[in-house]
């Protein structure tokens, strides 16, 4: 019995040391931009949008839309994958791949970056 509480009790510790290696996570994955800390989107039926980030690993970002050519302040917001800002109702969100923008005047559907 006594065995089993020093075996259970070296397991706890290596468990203790190992947590804090096991619990980090993963480097934040950055949005797509250019060297000017921006990104432009073209999207289907003749829309575009670009939006500017604070730095190269941003926490708010400034989204123009070329529909109205409204002004959207975001924030940096927990997204379970990718990279999301969100703010004044609109939200941008992408994996690199693929692009959501929600909450704006037009619907912004298939937006690819322009390469540049």
């Amino acid at each position: 019995m006594n065995a089993l509480r020093v075996a259970g009790a070296a397991f706890g510790l290596w468990l203790a040391g190992a947590a804090p290696a096991l619990a980090q996570p993963e480097a934040a994955m950055q949005p797509p931009m250019n060297d000017f800390t921006q990104a432009f989107y073209r999207c289907d039926g003749g829309l575009a949008f670009m939006i500017s980030y604070d730095s190269e690993r941003p926490t708010t970002a400034d989204m123009m839309t070329n529909d109205d050519g409204r002004h959207y302040a975001l924030k940096r917001t927990t997204a379970p994958s990718g990279v999301q800002f969100s703010g004044g109702g609109a939200r941008f969100w992408t994996d690199g791949k693929t692009v959501v923008v929600e909450g704006t005047k037009s619907a912004f559907k298939n937006c690819k970056i322009k390469p540049g």
